[in-house]
């Protein structure tokens, strides 16, 4: 491999609202800006904008939040996309969202400037996105399982699939943890001091099976009156979710808090992490997070969470869909402190060796290398390491 050189990278992605890909972008474009690259991202903004800012990103802000890749602002704003890629003389994009991988595209061939994209989970093989795959010169998988999924189901060519598992901040997440006073958290959000607190943190969607984690809590409240859940994010499930728990008699015993940009708010006042999805998952960070701050973990035995989690080793797996099967995991934590001890313990140091920051960025690095090898173009034209 070639003498590492910086470049300077423009990032695109639909919005920088509390998510997945934000977080993502904000930890790994920091750790390119500590390494001497200019790091850029395009978006339509969101609550998230000023955190970049502050991280010295260069933003930039077009309307183009849309799940549509024909949706006509998309092709208001390519001149536009196209005019400031040339302008700013970025070397490489990196397109996060199908949306912003067809604008790579798109903003690649008329500004000569060669694009990757990253697999933050499964897609679904419409027909679009079969005959006009937008993959660029490198996809980025964020675990095998997403790998496989990109050669089987969309025929990715396996030379242009490169594996980077994703990684935590695992030093600034323990410090804002250790910052966290866990009593007076739980009594800002009304949470008993001695309550058994279970908590799921992700998207409020179906597939993310929460309805199933309530159903749960009305069982085990009967045995465990102290139980309490919470339930961090953001979706379209959520008036349902709220429904169902008022329909089960759960009002004080459940509550749904919105995103926050710092997971460990809600970490610091858990007993037990809960992850009760019920179809295949890109890689599952949460319960990395979970694992990292010493919290027991129960989810479900589905792809590729049971490629984190072995069952009893470092986790607890139940099969999804299978409310009772919820309940009797829960339980055994509960009633085993002493037993779950090693197990937790164990799964901490694996999540800290697993989703190493430094590891998943000079992979990222090599893979930006590759490219600009590919196209005999490594040194960069425009951007001199340091010049920030």
């Amino acid at each position: 491999m070639s003498v590492r050189k910086s470049l300077k990278i423009l990032h695109l992605t639909t919005h920088l609202n509390i998510g997945g890909i934000s977080s993502y972008l904000l930890m790994v474009g920091a750790s390119l800006i500590g390494k001497h690259y200019a790091v850029g991202v395009l978006s339509s903004g969101g609550e998230l904008a000023e955190d970049f800012r502050a991280g010295h990103f260069d933003v930039h802000e077009l309307p183009i939040k849309t799940k549509s890749e024909l949706h006509p602002k998309l092709y208001w704003a390519l001149p536009k996309i196209i005019d400031l890629v040339k302008r700013e003389k970025y070397d490489l994009l990196h397109a996060h969202t199908r949306v912003t991988q067809v604008l790579a595209y798109f903003v690649s061939m008329a500004a000569k400037v060669p694009f990757v994209t990253t697999a933050h989970g499964f897609f679904k093989p419409r027909f679009a996105r079969r005959f006009f795959g937008c993959w660029g010169k490198r996809v980025i998988a964020i675990s095998l399982m997403v790998a496989e999924d990109l050669k089987n189901s969309h025929h990715v060519p396996e030379n242009k699939i490169r594996v980077v598992q994703n990684a935590i901040d695992v030093e600034s997440l323990r410090k804002r943890l250790s910052e966290k006073d866990t009593a007076a958290v739980r009594e800002n959000y009304g949470i008993d001091k001695d309550a058994i607190v279970l908590a799921s943190i992700s998207r409020l969607v179906e597939d993310k099976g929460q309805g199933y984690l309530i159903q749960a809590v009305q069982k085990l409240k009967s045995r465990f009156p102290k139980i309490f859940l919470v339930i961090l994010g953001d979706g379209r499930e959520k008036e349902n979710l709220q429904k169902l728990a008022e329909s089960l008699g759960l009002e004080e015993k459940v509550r749904i808090i919105p995103g926050l940009k710092d997971t460990s708010i809600v970490l610091s006042m858990t007993d037990i992490f809960v992850h009760p999805a019920t179809t295949r998952e890109g890689f599952g960070l949460s319960i990395a997070e979970a694992m990292i701050a010493g919290k027991p973990v129960v989810a479900t035995n589905i792809s590729a969470v049971n490629s984190i989690i072995e069952d009893g080793v470092n986790g607890y797996l139940a099969e999804p869909k299978n409310v009772d099967g919820l309940v009797k995991k829960i339980s055994y934590v509960i009633e085993n402190p002493q037993g779950v001890k090693p197990v937790t313990e164990r799964a901490a140091r694996m999540a800290e060796k697993l989703c190493s920051l430094e590891r998943m960025v000079n992979e990222i690095q090599d893979v930006y290398e590759e490219v600009m090898n590919e196209i005999g173009d490594l040194s960069p034209r425009r951007f001199a390491a340091g010049s920030r």
